[in-house]
């Protein structure tokens, strides 16, 4: 049995990026690019990917559409209401921001950022911090181009720990100065077990707070309580299951999962996301299980906003677990 590494290499098809790749023992191999955006671009578990990877990374650089285990910062999701505390969020003309089909900004400003510094690459062989890990930050300040998007000066630090079949990813927000920064990051994972047909797969969603949302994806303010459900999504075309939802009051250590082809992936929010989106669209082969610190148009004012106090750290983490299923194909 292998022990534990990490080591770095080229993209192959981008040779200018560094690919830093994780190990277990557990035959796990986890790769995160912190020159694109601290993207997570792989998740190989026995030789099969487990990550939907739609367009890849050429899309993602290009324009910014998703894959992987994407990282929407400083806000996640669709941003509609622009202001806090007396500042404006100025996503017209911004670099960094993308649209919707509704013209409304989505996933953050910082797709594909090159600038994020690794600050620590180490296996550990045993004792409490065995495994691999990875940690990189990015100072978000006011000389970024990115900045009159989100006027809040914060240094951002995400850490990524593999260990035995698990990755577990921390990412913390700073505020560096004498502002307030509101907390509204989040992770956009997709998840496309291999060996299974996704009309077989079963979703397990544990989230009984259903944010209602209008006709542009963005939240109401009207929460309705709804079941635990354990499904098979069955066929789109047939009246199977696709979803593009919103939660709110998510516990911590809630677990949802996606099972199929012998395996489950499971998604737990281990502290810091109270919020959670399911999106399975049924012209795609995957799902995406997403632990958000804020909801949907964060700024709106329909839910309460965290904030990093000045000299504040606010930390979330969530886990990916990958086990043996009894649903195989």
């Amino acid at each position: 049995m292998a022990p534990y590494s990490i080591d770095q290499q080229p993209h192959p098809d981008f040779p200018n990026l560094t690919v830093v790749s994780m190990s277990s023992p557990d035959d796990l191999i986890v790769n995160f690019i912190p020159g694109a955006g601290m993207v997570g671009s792989s998740i190989r578990h026995r030789g099969e990917e487990i990550l939907g990877m739609r367009g890849g990374l050429a899309s993602y650089l290009e324009s910014g559409k998703t894959f992987g285990i994407p990282l929407l910062a400083p806000w996640a999701n669709r941003l509609s209401a622009n202001e806090f505390d007396g500042k404006t969020l100025v996503v017209d003309g911004t670099p960094g921001v993308h649209l919707d089909e509704n013209g409304l900004a989505i996933h953050g400003l910082l797709s594909g950022c090159p600038d994020w510094r690794i600050t620590r690459m180490e296996a550990v062989a045993d004792g409490p911090e065995v495994g691999a890990h990875l940690s990189a930050e990015l100072d978000f300040t006011a000389d970024r181009p990115e900045f009159p998007g989100f006027p809040f000066p914060h240094l951002l630090a995400v850490t990524v720990h593999v260990h035995e079949a698990k990755v577990s990813i921390t990412t913390a927000v700073t505020a560096t100065t004498d502002q307030r920064v509101p907390v509204a990051f989040g992770w956009h994972p997709y998840f496309a077990p291999p060996g299974g047909d996704r009309q077989d797969w079963t979703l397990a969603k544990p989230f009984t707070h259903h944010v209602e949302l209008d006709d542009q994806t963005v939240p109401t303010g009207e929460v309705t309580r709804v079941p635990v459900e354990v499904d098979v999504l069955g066929d789109p075309q047939a009246g199977g299951l696709t979803f593009d939802d919103l939660y709110c009051e998510v516990p911590e250590a809630t677990e949802a999962f996606i099972e199929g082809g012998g395996r489950r992936i499971t998604v737990s929010y281990d502290q810091g996301y109270p919020y959670g989106v399911l999106f399975a669209p049924g012209d795609q082969d995957l799902v995406a299980i997403e632990p958000m610190s804020a909801p949907t148009d964060p700024l709106a004012g329909h839910f309460p906003i965290r904030v990093a106090e000045p000299g504040e750290t606010f930390a979330a983490r969530y886990s990916i677990n990958i086990t043996d299923s009894s649903v195989r194909p």
